[in-house]
C-alpha cells in the first residue's frame, strides 16, 4: 500500500511524503504529535493525497477516513463505559463497522496483542499501563485498517512486550502491506524497530531517508535538537575519538563483533 501527499497544507504545515507499507516509519521531533493529527485525516487538507493510486476526494474521503487508526498516547476512558468489551462494542457501533462475528472479532484483537480473552470483562481501571497500551491497540484493530498510527507505541511497555507488539506490526505490514507509522521522540526504540525515518521541525519535514542514514548524520541531528540513539553516539565516538574502523549496527552484538575484528 502507498499513500502520496502532494503540497500538502493545513495549520501552517506544508507536507510533500510518500507513505509505504514497505517501511516501518518512525516520526520525531518536537512537533511530531501534530503531523500525526494531519495524517489521521480528520479533516480533508488542502493539496492532493493519492491512496494506491487513487486520488482522495471530498466524496470517497470518509471512506478511507475509516481506514485508519490512531493509538493515543494515552488511554482515553470513555464516560459510562467500564469494561474492555464496552469499549470494544462502542467503538465498533460509532464506526458502524460490519463485522460478521463480533465477540470472535474482540477475541481475536486481544489475542493479537498477547492478552487473554478472559480479561473482556475487566475494568479499565484495574488495567496496568502496560495492558491499557495493548487493549488500545487491540481497539485499534477492530476496523481492520490500512493505517496504524502510533503516538509514542513503546510508553509503557516492558522489553518483552515491546518485542511482542513489533513482531505483530512487522507481520500486519510485510503479509497485509498495512502502513505503520510510528511518532515518538525516544531515539533508541526508534533506530531499533523502524527502517524509515522522518525528523520534523518548524512544522516542516526537516529530514527524510532510511533510519540508519538518517540517524548516522549524528553531528547534523546534534546541532539541530535532535536526540540520538546510545548505540549510534557510542559507534561515533569509537570511530571519531577512537579512530576504530567499524560500522554503525543496530545490535550490541554485532558492534563487539566489528571492534573484535579491528582492534
Amino acid at each position: 500500500m502507498e499513500v502520496i501527499l502532494e503540497n500538502i497544507k493545513q495549520d501552517d504545515w506544508e507536507l510533500t511524503m510518500t507513505l509505504s507499507s514497505s517501511d516501518m516509519i518512525g516520526i520525531t521531533g518536537p512537533e511530531y504529535a501534530e503531523l500525526l493529527n494531519i495524517l489521521t485525516l480528520k479533516k480533508l487538507p488542502e493539496g492532493k493525497i493519492t491512496i494506491d493510486n487513487q486520488e482522495l476526494t471530498p466524496e470517497n474521503y470518509l471512506e478511507y477516513y475509516k481506514k485508519i487508526s490512531i493509538i493515543e498516547k494515552q488511554f482515553k476512558k470513555l464516560p459510562y463505559l467500564n469494561t474492555i468489551k464496552d469499549h470494544m462494542d462502542y467503538i465498533i457501533n460509532y464506526y458502524h463497522l460490519q463485522i460478521k462475528n463480533i465477540d470472535k472479532k474482540e477475541h481475536d484483537s486481544l489475542k493479537i496483542v498477547g492478552l487473554d480473552t478472559n480479561m473482556l470483562d475487566r475494568n479499565i481501571t484495574t488495567l496496568s499501563k502496560s495492558e491499557q497500551k495493548k487493549v488500545q491497540i487491540a481497539i485499534g484493530l477492530l476496523s481492520n485498517p490500512d493505517v496504524l498510527i502510533f503516538d509514542d507505541l513503546f510508553q509503557y511497555l516492558d522489553n518483552k512486550s515491546r518485542k511482542k507488539i513489533m513482531m505483530v506490526l512487522t507481520k500486519l505490514k510485510e503479509q497485509y502491506h498495512k502502513i505503520i507509522i510510528i511518532g515518538s521522540n525516544n531515539a533508541d526504540m526508534l533506530y531499533q524497530y523502524t527502517t524509515k525515518m522522518l525528523f520534523v521541525k518548524n512544522k516542516r519535514i526537516f529530514l527524510e531517508g532510511t533510519t540508519e542514514e538518517t540517524y548516522e548524520r549524528v553531528d547534523y541531528l546534534k546541532r539541530n535538537g535532535y536526540k540520538i540513539p546510545e548505540i549510534v553516539q557510542f559507534t561515533y565516538k569509537a570511530i571519531k575519538k577512537k579512530k576504530v574502523k567499524i560500522d554503525y549496527h543496530k545490535d550490541i552484538r554485532d558492534i563487539i563483533k566489528d571492534i573484535y575484528k579491528h582492534v
